[in-house]
């Protein structure tokens, strides 16, 4: 922030000089070309995208069906057989730092039938949490930790995604 505060006051400055015609063409100031020519740079430096873990879109496992369905800004769908309506567990979730994303079932969607028998492993109001680092179309969920028994979904989640289309 403070970068982009000097580098706005010094474009500001070297182009109050030039309006003001105190240095003309054709050499113009070598102060302000030297001004725009390292501020332009910074602000783009500045402006560069961060090594932060993507938190949008669908991510399918690599050696699995399971996909991870980031749909909302606080809204995370996994389904355990695909993009198949078979069923789908709704959780919010929040990040915290370096990747950690908390998690809270609100529902299950899908067949009756399949949604009862997951029920008694993924109740609704399950809270659990996982590291998620993402680069570029891969991605790696490790470390799922719950105060509950939760084995049977540690299982399931951990490992490689990769985005899907």
């Amino acid at each position: 922030m403070f970068l982009k505060f000097l580098v706005s006051g010094g474009l500001g400055v070297g182009g109050l000089v030039v309006l003001a015609g105190l240095h003309l063409p054709p050499q113009g100031c070598p102060l302000s070309r030297l001004l725009a020519t390292t501020c332009g740079a910074a602000v783009a430096a500045d402006d560069a995208p961060s090594d932060k873990p993507a938190f949008a879109g669908k991510w399918g496992k690599k050696q699995g069906e399971l996909i991870i369905d980031f749909a909302d800004k606080d809204v995370l769908k996994i389904a355990p057989h695909g993009d198949s309506a078979l069923i789908a567990i709704v959780c919010d979730y929040t990040v915290e730092k370096e990747g950690l994303v908390k998690v809270k079932v609100t529902g299950l969607e899908g067949q009756e039938e399949i949604t009862k028998k997951v029920q008694e492993h993924v109740p609704v109001g399950l809270e659990f949490n996982f590291k998620w680092k993402a680069t570029g179309n891969a991605a790696r969920l490790e470390d799922v930790k719950s105060g509950n028994n939760i084995d049977m979904l540690k299982s399931h989640l951990e490992g490689d995604f990769e985005k899907k289309q």
